[in-house]
């Protein structure tokens, strides 16, 4: 993986939509980073593979209507033809819009982009498009193009559960009492991987923080619930904090934790964004530091940007622990080099292990001796980890 940015990108841009091509191809003009921009209409497309093989981008903004669930055939398609190349899934900020992201994501795809429904709203879009193309694009010689090609007979398989509706009371742990999982680019294809392996006993509640706009993050919370036995929901305000339940701060919203008497709940607020983002990962972990303090165990997964590292000293100067998925696991470790070189003393971890370390942090060792935790894509159980 290389940290230097190339300086001649040959960008693709595919959408029925002209004006949204139109608006890409001048953002792209504009970079210096970008050589050649080529701009195709998805309805006249017959086999997307001819134009990929003809025109050889090296970055794809895949523009999808959500008309049919069946468009994530195109991010599938291409994932398996060109799997080093690095695809941008633009959906429509709705429901079914949704969907084809948070699929395209977990087949591959490095990132999504929203796109307005209507034309009348696509007309005023250029400051949104900038602010989410312009960042993107200048972090592709930042991923980590191992993972991107790395065969699909390694991914773990993520199946549905169902629910155990008689589960014991559980107690809090003496080690920790609030897990915290924060993630960026890349975030969501591990936090897949992360929660569908949460154990159901797990004695503290978890709050997620994924940058993700609204309507998506509501989406993600039901993909989510899906494939593990424990409750996953959107945060909503003055909501008690519960030992194993999953919480999701809500797109738009920063996510907060307050103290409450003698218990603590979530606070959600629109406040100004932090670190152009709302919900702020900083924003979290400051009020979860503040509250929580040596109790608190923070999650860092796949990311990029400044949003965190802040939170990162506050929970470090709280006494809380930091675990940091490890560059070779992470799509993006922009962020977590960032936080590892200003607290070298962290540890990290590829994704496949996350869950024995929480569990370990949470339990301590001797609890934990005989856990059992997935080894990446050989279906069995490592049953001498600690």
């Amino acid at each position: 993986m290389s940290g230097e940015i190339k300086k001649s990108l040959k960008v693709l841009v595919i959408d029925s939509h002209v004006l949204i091509r139109q608006i890409l191809v001048s953002i792209f003009k504009e970079m210096e980073e970008v050589e050649t921009t080529f701009s195709l209409d998805l309805k006249g497309i017959e086999r997307i593979e001819d134009q990929i093989d003809r025109i050889q981008p090296d970055v794809l903004f895949l523009g999808l209507d959500a008309k049919t669930k069946q468009e994530v055939k195109w991010v599938e398609t291409i994932r398996n033809h060109w799997p080093e190349l690095p695809v941008v899934v633009m959906a429509p900020l709705s429901e079914k819009g949704a969907y084809i992201a948070l699929q395209s994501l977990k087949l591959g795809a490095v990132e999504f982009i929203t796109k307005p429904d209507r034309n009348v709203g696509i007309m005023f879009s250029m400051r949104h498009f900038r602010k989410r193309v312009i960042p993107l694009t200048r972090i592709l010689g930042e991923l980590n193009k191992g993972l991107l090609s790395a065969p699909k007979s390694s991914d773990v398989l993520i199946t549905e559960v169902q629910k155990v509706l008689d589960q014991k009371p559980q107690q809090l742990s003496p080690n920790a009492e609030l897990v915290v999982i924060a993630g960026c680019t890349g975030g969501v294809k591990a936090l897949y991987q992360l929660i569908s392996e949460l154990p159901t006993d797990l004695p503290t509640p978890v709050v997620i923080v994924q940058h993700l706009p609204k309507i998506y993050s509501k989406s993600f919370a039901a993909e989510l619930d899906k494939i593990t036995e424990m409750n996953v929901r959107e945060a909503q305000n003055e909501s008690p904090l519960i030992p194993g339940q999953i919480y999701l701060a809500p797109g738009g919203y920063h996510t907060v934790i307050k103290n409450d008497g003698y218990r603590k709940v979530l606070g959600i607020h629109k406040g100004p964004r932090e670190n152009k983002n709302r919900p702020s990962i900083d924003v979290l972990l400051r009020s979860a530091s503040q509250a929580y303090k040596n109790k608190l165990l923070t999650v860092f997964l796949s990311g990029g940007g400044v949003d965190g590292i802040t939170g990162a000293r506050n929970v470090h100067e709280a006494g809380g622990k930091i675990i940091l998925q490890n560059r070779e696991s992470a799509l993006l470790w922009n962020l977590n080099r960032k936080i590892s070189d200003e607290l070298p003393e962290l540890n990290q971890f590829p994704i496949e292990k996350i869950c024995h370390e929480i569990r370990k942090n949470i339990l301590g060792k001797k609890a934990v001796r005989s856990y059992r935790y997935p080894i990446q894509g050989s279906g069995l159980w490592d049953y001498n980890a600690t």
